[in-house]
Parts: structure tokens; sequence; C-alpha cells
């Protein structure tokens, strides 16, 4: 990879939060961006933002992409804590850049609320109903919540889930099945810790 010396291209990132998420107005908040290489044979620092504030809705986040001759895979991480106490599921986001100026939007997950992103296995009717389970990492019997929805809403959506019956720092795994044929979809995220640890 060539670094620019003076890169002028820019990629933007539109960070969404659910519309009805409202994060507290007093206390201390904190929101903290960082970016990293993915592809490079030691992760390199690209940007990172720390904020005293919280976010809601829908904003921008720009960083200059400094490579000229090949294609570049980012991983962006986001939290926001208020009063030291995680807002937001500790999700890593991968991006790839190909050519600036690039745009892309990233759905957050607040704290109850997990952004999925399915893929079925084939083409199947829009009408045909998904299952998509959230389970104990290492017992699939103990499940946290389950959902029937169809294959058109199954590409990407909000699971809902109440963070108090959620263990901190346990792994869960989501699984998801198209019901008429038990076909597997993959699901992105497909394990994660739903409810971290305060760092308060």
């Amino acid at each position: 990879m060539n670094s620019l010396d003076n890169p002028t291209h820019y990629i933007t990132l539109i960070f969404s939060l659910p519309d009805d998420f409202m994060p507290p107005t007093s206390g201390e908040a904190e929101t903290y961006i960082s970016v990293h290489t993915a592809n490079t044979q030691s992760p390199i620092k690209v940007a990172q933002s720390r904020k005293p504030m919280l976010y809601s809705g829908r904003w921008n986040f720009s960083f200059a992409h400094s490579f000229s001759d090949v294609s570049v895979k980012y991983r962006v991480s986001v939290s926001m804590t208020h009063n030291g106490v995680p807002l937001l599921i500790d999700l890593d986001h991968f991006i790839i850049v190909h050519r600036t100026p690039h745009r892309q939007t990233l759905h957050l997950s607040p704290i109850g609320r997990l952004y999925i992103q399915a893929q079925e296995p084939q083409a199947v009717e829009p009408e045909h109903a998904v299952t998509i389970v959230a389970h104990e990492h290492d017992n699939a019997t103990v499940q946290l919540t389950q959902v029937h929805i169809s294959e058109e809403m199954a590409e990407a959506f909000y699971l809902e889930y109440d963070p108090d019956t959620v263990v901190p720092g346990k792994r869960y795994t989501l699984t998801a099945t198209e019901n008429e044929y038990r076909n597997a979809i993959e699901v992105s995220p497909g394990s994660v810790v739903l409810k971290p640890f305060s760092k308060a």
C-alpha cells in the first residue's frame, strides 16, 4: 500500500440508530469512535474521535482514505456510555473501500435491540417465514428470544430482547432457519455479547 502524502479523499460514515432511541440528556456522556485498517499485517489506526456527548438518529463521521493503489478493509468501532454504563452493543463494523469518495451507512445497536442482517441461501418467496433465535453460545436449548418474520423483513431488522434477562459479558449465538424447507440462513452478527459489563 502506498500512503498519500496529502490525502484529499475522504470516507463518510453515516451512523444510524433506531428512530425512537433517545439517549439520556444529563450525567456524564461519551461517544468514542475508532477506525483501524483490517487487511494490513498489523492494524493501523486511521482515525478516532472522543466527544462528551451522546447521539440519536443519524450523524456523519468522515476520515481520510490515504491509500492509493489497493482496496482497504476498515474496522470501525463505536461506543456510547452514560455515567460509565454502555448504551450500545459492542460490535465491530467492517467496510471495504475501493475508491473515494465513499459513503456508507452503519446501523448501531442499542442495548436491547440488535441490528441483524440475514442472507438467504437461495431465492425464496418473500412471504415465507423465517425463524431467528438468540440462544446461549454453548447451549442452543437455552433461548433468549425467538422471532418469526417474513423472508423480506429478515434481510435487515432490529431484534428486540429484554436486557434484564441477559447475563453481562455472556456471549449469545444467533441462528436463522427458513421454515418451509428448514434451510439454514446466514446471520450477521453470528454471535455477540448482548450486554457488556458496566465500565463504571
